[in-house]
């Protein structure tokens, strides 16, 4: 009968299935690399199966830790969970520092509102809301960071839970005087704006990339990281600006659909999967309706293209 001594081992388990690797599995479990070992060596024996193969310096898991790796993770969680849960999360009195990682558009949109929100849920705990960057993923898988929220975020670890909340159709947004041309006439009589964002298309021009098989060539003459700018830029000198609706609906801006073929802009939920059940539940429910929303205006831009 195969029987696991110590719980304990099989987080080692999961962090190498996770990284394959026993020096960073070590990293993360604050472990050298010669413990992580020993420990797997104790899990062989006890399991009776090699569990890891090395190949290339990676530790490739045997189908028999695929198929128990799902299960183990799950019933840690569980575990956790009920050790943690109770009395703990109290929304009156959860004291702890909920960090959330939001991209920044949805930053620029939402922010003040998730905010003010988890303020009012959690008036004991400090809202600590961060822009997402190149560092989040790790941060997450760390547990650094609470939450993540993300408009099309296509990669995420194994070790990071996802839940689509929303999503976006693409506009273009252009001058009201040419809300009846199509994409190929804008492109031939305006400039276009790039917004470059960390983490989400910092190099990449997917949607240029799609209007020029298409056989639209699109100039953007304007390339900038902040949204705001980019919009005030957009409207200064007339320049066309491809956007999820949502964008184009608060600033106010004239729009014509985008006509070609592309995937919509998805507003995800990451997590931790060992993440606190009862929070993580509590969170994503105050904060998705505010992103199924359009995002308050406050009447900060009243006019548009004349």
């Amino acid at each position: 009968m195969k029987q696991v001594e110590n719980l304990q081992l099989l987080y080692t388990l999961l962090e190498v299935y996770y990284t394959q690797s026993l020096s960073e599995a070590g990293r993360k479990l604050g472990k050298t690399t010669s413990s992580v070992s020993k420990d797997i060596s104790k899990l062989r024996e006890q399991l009776d199966d090699p569990l890891f193969v090395r190949s290339n310096n990676r530790m490739l898991p045997t189908e028999y830790v695929k198929n128990i790796a799902p299960e183990i993770e799950q019933m840690l969680r569980d575990i956790r969970h009920t050790l943690t849960s109770r009395n703990t999360i109290s929304n009156e009195n959860y004291r702890k520092p909920i960090k959330v990682a939001i991209t920044h558009i949805l930053m620029e949109l939402y922010g003040d509102e998730i905010s003010l929100q988890l303020a009012k849920q959690f008036p004991s705990a400090k809202i600590e809301l961060m822009t997402w960057d190149s560092k989040t993923n790790q941060q997450l898988q760390d547990e650094k960071i609470d939450f993540g929220l993300h408009f099309n975020l296509v990669y995420h670890p194994g070790k990071i839970r996802y839940k689509r909340i929303a999503a976006s159709e693409l506009v273009v947004v252009c001058p009201k005087k040419d809300t009846d041309k199509s994409l190929i006439q804008l492109s031939q009589q305006h400039n276009f704006m790039f917004l470059r964002l960390k983490d989400w298309n910092d190099v990449e021009t997917n949607l240029f990339d799609i209007a020029t098989k298409h056989g639209i060539s699109i100039n953007h003459s304007y390339v900038v990281d902040n949204l705001n700018t980019a919009m005030k830029l957009v409207k200064q000198e007339n320049l066309c600006f491809i956007v999820p609706k949502i964008i184009a609906e608060y600033y106010r801006f004239p729009y014509i659909p985008w006509e070609l073929p592309t995937k919509g802009m998805i507003i995800g939920f990451y997590h931790h999967a060992q993440q606190n059940e009862m929070l993580t539940n509590i969170f994503y429910d105050r904060v998705s309706p505010i992103l199924k929303s359009p995002p308050n205006n406050l009447e900060l831009f009243n006019s548009i293209y004349e």
